[in-house]
């Protein structure tokens, strides 16, 4: 089954701009719905996720913020990196140093994400809008430049 998802611009950093999807007949992008399921329950680990999109704005998407998820042929990432010690994880494409898509997450509870359903799929989701803007991109109906992300930014993916 096929979906249409827009990304969408969250906020403009100062060395990065924050996008998000969201979803054909969703009223929040997947960011916001990782935000709103979580503020209340583990606004700690939330807030550690917070601080390193904040660091990442002012410094850039640089390897050292995120932890490798999803397959090497991939772009699909983890916050937060290594370093911290919170199992909330917010999948995400750093698509360049000066774009960052945020995706949805939530809490990693098994040894890996493939384990749990819903962490499976918010990386499998994300995985098919890489492809997708990928594909864009060689045929420059969508460009970047610097933290501008243009063209046509309503895809359809395949959807589980």
């Amino acid at each position: 089954m096929s979906i249409e998802v827009s990304i969408q611009l969250v906020e403009k950093g100062e060395k990065v701009s924050i996008f998000s999807p969201r979803y054909e007949g969703e009223a929040y992008s997947e960011f916001e719905k990782f935000l709103l399921a979580y503020k209340d329950s583990h606004l700690k680990e939330l807030s550690i996720i917070i601080h390193r999109l904040d660091i990442i704005k002012k410094c850039g998407n640089e390897d050292r913020y995120f932890r490798f998820e999803g397959k090497k042929s991939d772009r699909v990432k983890a916050l937060p990196s290594h370093l911290d010690t919170t199992n909330l994880r917010l999948y995400c494409i750093p698509l360049t140093t000066q774009i960052l898509i945020l995706g949805n997450g939530g809490l990693k509870q098994t040894r890996t994400y493939q384990e749990d359903s819903h962490l499976s799929k918010c990386v499998k989701s994300l995985q098919r809008i890489d492809i997708e803007i990928r594909k864009r991109q060689r045929k420059k109906t969508i460009t970047i430049k610097g933290g501008s992300l243009d063209g046509d930014l309503n895809l359809v993916i395949e959807n589980d």
